[in-house]
């Protein structure tokens, strides 16, 4: 079974996370999530993870079924709007800004127990540039099996069948969302693996396929705004339209929260 996204008491559920239409966000920092991931795989457990920004969000506000997938995760805050969001809800900003395209590098170059991973998705060609550049990075651990996200539905089965021939720690899920949240809630009682990780672009990132934002960029928040600037018309209506109606939802869902939570004045005869 794979570990639940927290461990706590209900009652103290409110303090350590966002709880937005039954998807939770967990308010850790990197220290503790790098923690959290090396004791699963200490444990021999699994862990489902999955890095939460406004597109993963709205998508699971508008698609039940997304986010009734997504309550197998541990759900991590990344990016501004996850933050603001944080702060409408909760008075308060997550401790860390937690992205895949950070992290994923930060725990492997921490880890000096070797670890085995498998990289699923991308382009034809991309996962087999970034073991080969991760083999230079990160030489302590090895990557055991590559395959890019584009087969069939009928070769699922031979897909997750050479999974499970490596064997390996770690499967990074390169889809996109909602797809590789999706993939990995389908078939991680299937898959032999410890981490299954939703990872986005960082396997383009890594192959060098991809340019990441300058670090002034990263610094301010404003690695969306770059990331636009580069990519308009495939990125266009995720950073302007949904943006929007991501604002508006969330505007709406507060204002309904506070609506149902006002007390009620009985009047005095």
């Amino acid at each position: 079974m794979p570990d639940r996204a927290l461990d706590m008491a209900p009652g103290a559920a409110s303090v350590d996370r966002l709880d937005l239409e039954g998807v939770t966000v967990s308010d850790l920092t990197r220290d503790e999530l790098l923690a959290r991931l090396r004791d699963v795989l200490d444990r021999r457990a699994q862990l489902c993870l999955g890095f939460c920004n406004a597109n993963m969000l709205l998508k699971a506000l508008c698609t039940p079924a997304y986010a009734a997938s997504l309550r197998s995760f541990l759900l991590v805050s990344d990016g501004l709007g996850i933050d603001l969001c944080s702060a409408l809800f909760r008075g308060r900003f997550f401790r860390q800004n937690l992205n895949g395209t950070d992290l994923v590098p930060a725990f492997l170059a921490a880890e000096t127990t070797p670890r085995t991973l498998f990289l699923l998705g991308a382009k034809p060609g991309i996962a087999e540039a970034a073991a080969r550049n991760l083999a230079l990075l990160y030489p302590q651990h090895r990557v055991v099996g590559v395959q890019d996200g584009y087969f069939a539905a009928e070769e699922l089965g031979a897909v997750i069948a050479g999974i499970n021939a490596a064997s390996p720690d770690i499967l990074l899920v390169a889809l996109g969302n909602p797809g590789q949240e999706t993939f990995i809630a389908e078939h991680a009682h299937r898959i032999d693996a410890r981490l299954l990780m939703g990872v986005g672009a960082l396997l383009d990132y890594t192959a060098g396929a991809s340019v990441r934002a300058p670090a002034a960029f990263r610094l301010v928040r404003l690695e969306w705004l770059f990331r636009l600037l580069r990519e308009p018309r495939r990125l266009g209506r995720r950073y302007t339209v949904d943006i929007v109606v991501f604002v508006a939802m969330i505007l709406r869902l507060r204002l309904a929260s506070l609506v149902r939570d006002r007390p009620v004045r009985v009047a005095r005869s």
